[in-house]
């Protein structure tokens, strides 16, 4: 599968390069971090959107001043950003039934190479720690004193996520962006089975809307490349491999000498390069190798994702995976639906179901088959 990586690259590079040089029209320019929302330019950039949206508050101007100043200068971009989760359960295998957690973070972009061209180069980085608050158990920890396996109502939230430079790779784009690899210790989730809602900033926690359930995964800050471009304006490819053995919140290099990769490729379709953000339809497939020193079997799988924008306010999405079970995944098969609607600009409704049948080779026969039911309302303060 390595050898089809490869292959896309040369591919899209011969193929992209001339297609941008007839095709180039200035203003349809695909996401430059090639991946979904949790990646850390599209975080960054979002949160600039927030701030020239919302009023500031006074002493936190010159702040925001100083930041706008090395991103005009230098192309430095960076912020902080941190989420908490509370959570209580009704019924419990035991006496524990709440929980409270947190995710923290400094990342930051800086646009090295070829800024204001159609083929950047930048370096992003990531500081992160997730952990319990307190005595209290973690979400994901809550996830299974309630019984839940393939869908953890805090996923996400972890418990042993110890401070670690999570990311730290080079994204290139070329073909006035239409194409581009990264290479580094990268976040898995940016870019498999990249989807606008795979992001703790909207308004779904539980894996069933975050990360599929069936799909292989490993650390985050894994060593990786990925490479991904537009054949047409309407069609890309991609693939990607990762360390199979990266460990979550741990900086250690030693694991990729196993040679036990995770591996996928991907296809998608969207209407335009300008709305391929939104309205999409993707497929992946994704193959890992097994963990000789975890004792986990080898796996595959795929999944299907697609959303599309209806009208300003109002965005539906689907998603439906399978697996044979293998690679430590949760679930042998899942799928789920739901919405977001924006009755203003600051302010969002999340409604969405999901069904999932947990995987006998991770967790043993008997399990039933689980059932998700979300809804949140997300409101800027």
């Amino acid at each position: 599968l390595s050898a089809y990586i490869l292959v896309i690259l040369l591919f899209l590079t011969g193929w992209a390069l001339p297609a941008a040089a007839q095709q180039n029209t200035g203003d349809s320019k695909p996401d430059r971090a090639l991946g979904g929302p949790e990646g850390v330019t599209q975080r960054l950039e979002r949160a600039e959107e927030r701030t020239s949206t919302f009023p500031t508050p006074g002493w936190a101007q010159p702040y925001f001043n100083w930041k706008k100043r090395l991103e005009d200068d230098y192309g430095l971009s960076m912020g902080l950003s941190a989420f908490w989760l509370y959570q209580k359960a009704s019924e419990t295998l035991s006496s524990e039934d709440d929980a409270l957690g947190g995710i923290y973070r400094f990342q930051g972009s800086w646009a090295a190479f070829g800024r204001g061209t159609g083929h950047p180069g930048r370096l992003e980085w990531r500081i992160e720690n997730r952990s319990e608050v307190g005595s209290n158990l973690s979400p994901s920890q809550l996830g299974g004193e309630i019984g839940a396996a393939a869908l953890n109502t805090g996923f996400g939230y972890s418990d042993n996520f110890k401070t670690d430079l999570s990311v730290l790779n080079w994204t290139q784009l070329f073909a006035d962006q239409r194409a581009g690899v990264v290479g580094g210790r990268l976040d898995f989730v940016v870019y498999l089975d990249a989807f606008m809602f795979q992001t703790f900033s909207r308004g779904f926690m539980n894996r069933a809307f975050l990360v599929n359930p069936t799909m292989g995964t490993t650390g985050v800050g894994a060593l990786g490349a990925v490479a991904k471009g537009f054949v047409i304006d309407q069609l890309w490819l991609g693939g990607q491999i990762h360390d199979g053995n990266a460990v979550s919140g741990d900086f250690d290099f030693d694991t990729i000498k196993e040679h036990e990769w995770l591996k996928a490729v991907e296809i998608g379709w969207t209407p335009s390069i300008s709305r391929y953000k939104t309205d999409r339809v993707q497929f992946t497939y994704w193959a890992k190798d097994a963990r000789q020193t975890g004792v986990v079997p080898k796996g595959s799988g795929w999944v299907v994702s697609a959303s599309w924008q209806v009208t300003d306010r109002f965005i539906p999405f689907a998603r439906f995976g399978h697996s044979d079970g293998g690679a430590g995944v949760a679930a042998e098969s899942a799928a789920s639906i739901g919405f977001e609607f924006s009755p203003r600009k600051d302010q969002a409704w999340s409604l969405g179901a999901g069904w999932a049948k947990p995987s006998e080779k991770t967790f043993g026969p008997g399990l039933k088959d689980e059932y998700v039911f979300e809804t949140s309302y997300k409101f800027q303060l």
